[in-house]
């Protein structure tokens, strides 16, 4: 009855969250909430991983996530956290046609970056920071519901265009020093700060855990107002 009712809520609190991307009740709701799961993770387990298909959209309903990238270099750093109440998804494995279009054809300077996405392959490696609940559904339904219903398209362009707001923002962030980043986060998310281990902020603010240390000491032991 537990699992039932955390589902039911779950299921309704990411209808209630697309609808509001769409700005629009979402028709043959019922085809798309056939494709709904509950997903639990430990921390620290693997939700996918890098270079894997994952044509997946999650509402993270309880928990934190991490999205962590390794360079060709081998250097892991985490790249985003997800919290309750995101949306989660590998944006290049939901494999968008506009990408197969434009990469088929050689009409955009950057194709090569193109190529993942017209694998469906992931990006990222995404895992549990802590207990996590999430419920999944399947975006290749959404894909079918968007050619059949204008509100399922505003969805799909939403999800999209809000997820690359998102990002420009944080490469203006990342201009800042790690010093700065550590302030801003403090500021604007302290909940998120103190959910956080030295580890886990070190790789999110791509500085060694040394480093981490130093900074965090100098700004927990400023003057007050300084």
């Amino acid at each position: 009855m537990v699992i039932e009712g955390t589902f039911g809520h779950a299921s309704r609190s990411l209808q209630l969250l697309l609808e509001a991307y769409a700005g629009a009740r979402l028709p043959e709701w019922p085809a798309f909430a056939k494709t709904l799961k509950l997903v639990r993770l430990a921390p620290g387990e693997v939700l996918f991983r890098a270079g894997e298909a994952h044509p997946y959209l999650y509402l993270v309903h309880a928990g934190l996530t991490r999205a962590q990238a390794t360079s060709p270099s081998g250097h892991t750093s985490t790249v985003f956290f997800s919290e309750e109440g995101d949306i989660l998804a590998s944006m290049t494995s939901l494999a968008p046609r506009a990408a197969h279009r434009l990469y088929d054809r050689g009409l955009h300077p950057r194709s090569d970056d193109l190529k993942i996405a017209v694998e469906g392959r992931s990006l990222h490696t995404v895992s549990a920071v802590e207990s996590s609940v999430m419920v999944r559904g399947d975006y290749q339904a959404v894909d079918l519901l968007a050619q059949r219903h204008h509100a399922w398209a505003v969805l799909s362009a939403a999800i999209t265009t809000i997820y690359a707001m998102t990002q420009q923002a944080d490469l203006v962030w990342n201009r800042d020093t790690p010093e700065d980043r550590y302030r801003s986060l403090l500021t604007n998310r302290p909940n998120l700060v103190s959910r956080l281990t030295q580890r886990d902020l070190a790789a999110f603010l791509n500085v060694t855990e040394t480093t981490m240390s130093r900074i965090a000491k100098r700004v927990r032991h400023e003057p007050e107002g300084a």
